[in-house]
């Protein structure tokens, strides 16, 4: 349902990865609810450092020519990059998010002096600044952002994709766990499948779904077999979006521990789902999983620890039965994507209203 308070259309510049799921809930839930016109560019993927030179430059000349436009609202992914970029377009409403716990990113010495200079300019010019969630408010407000700017919502995630459902799933004799990170070293699959290992050492029988693709698939596919877990594991490589809550509704656990994590909504649909989760113990998962409540926590590189919980959660599924249902009404009232939307279009008409 589009909004009625604009009486004309809205023209929008999304400046971000269109290919990246978050993106495109982003794109999807403004299109819902704002009359708009939207454009989008990004710097496309290349393999070679040629190839990425190449891709930037054209890039930059193509945000050059945008400049003929005079933008209702331009909406960044990230203020350390796409966010530094729309410094450049000629708008009248910047909306920056930022896409994790912190843009800086990696935390070195270099890193912190120029992207947080970046950031702290990126911030002094935008109109609104997406938190996804509280765990991001503290490197916002580090690089003097406006707590009158920020905006703390997640995106959400579209409800009527996701069926709660834990028929059936504990007292499965085999269960069921499932993995949607990419194939990144900081999602760490290469812990997962070393876990998978250890519990197969102990005797433990249970099936592992990983979705998604990366640099690291084919290395990780290796590992398995040399580790002799490989029939344990069903690669599926990547899976068109509409197809993940199919696969999530197999799984009765949900395993994902990156080295770092902002507002994950890859744990909100497997919240959604039933999934039991067991991830990492990061602020960004403590804001959502209470360890040995609703989830359990441990800690991102010990595939030990990992094994632990999930034989944990293997022999006490019926004591966790409760705190399923629990999550499923947590998204619910949250989490879900047709609510936060409108609040958030609402929240774009009025500025561009106001300018």
């Amino acid at each position: 349902m589009r909004s009625s308070m604009n009486k004309k259309s809205v023209k929008v510049l999304f400046l971000g990865e269109t290919f990246r799921a978050d993106a495109q809930t982003w794109l999807k839930g403004i299109s819902a609810y704002l009359d708009c016109q939207i454009e989008t560019l990004e710097i496309p993927a290349a393999k070679s450092k040629f190839g990425r030179l190449f891709n930037s430059i054209r890039f930059s000349y193509e945000l050059l020519e945008k400049r003929r436009t005079v933008f209702d609202l331009v909406l960044a992914e990230r203020s350390t990059s796409y966010g530094f970029f729309s410094l450049f377009t000629k708008r009248k409403v910047l909306v920056v998010a930022q896409q994790g716990i912190t843009d800086v990113y990696p935390e070195t010495f270099l890193s912190k002096l120029i992207k947080g200079a970046l950031k702290r300019k990126v911030y002094q010019k935008a109109d609104l600044i997406h938190a996804w969630g509280h765990v991001m408010v503290p490197a916002m407000l580090k690089h003097k952002a406006i707590p009158s700017k920020i905006m703390i919502l997640p995106k959400g995630i579209d409800l009527e994709n996701f069926t709660f459902s834990t028929s059936g799933k504990t007292q499965n004799e085999e269960h069921i766990a499932i993995v949607t990170r990419s194939f990144k070293s900081y999602y760490n699959h290469k812990v997962i499948i070393k876990s998978i290992a250890l519990l197969k050492e102990r005797g433990i029988k249970i099936k592992f779904i990983f979705v998604g693709g990366g640099e690291l698939l084919e290395s990780s596919k290796e590992l398995a077999h040399k580790l002799g877990v490989s029939s344990y594991i069903d690669f599926l490589g990547v899976v068109k979006n509409e197809e993940l809550p199919l696969w999530l509704s197999k799984a009765n656990i949900y395993v994902s521990i990156p080295q770092t994590e902002g507002v994950s909504a890859s744990l909100f649909e497997a919240m959604a789902s039933g999934c039991f989760p067991i991830v990492s113990d990061l602020p960004g998962t403590r804001a959502f999983i209470s360890n040995g409540r609703n989830g359990l926590l441990v800690p991102p590189d010990s595939a030990e620890s990992l094994a632990n919980a999930l034989i944990y959660y293997m022999e006490n599924t019926v004591d966790f039965d409760k705190a399923l249902v629990d999550n499923r009404t947590f998204i619910e009232k949250n989490v879900s994507q047709h609510k936060n939307f409108k609040i958030i279009s609402q929240k774009y008409i009025s500025l561009v209203n106001s300018k």
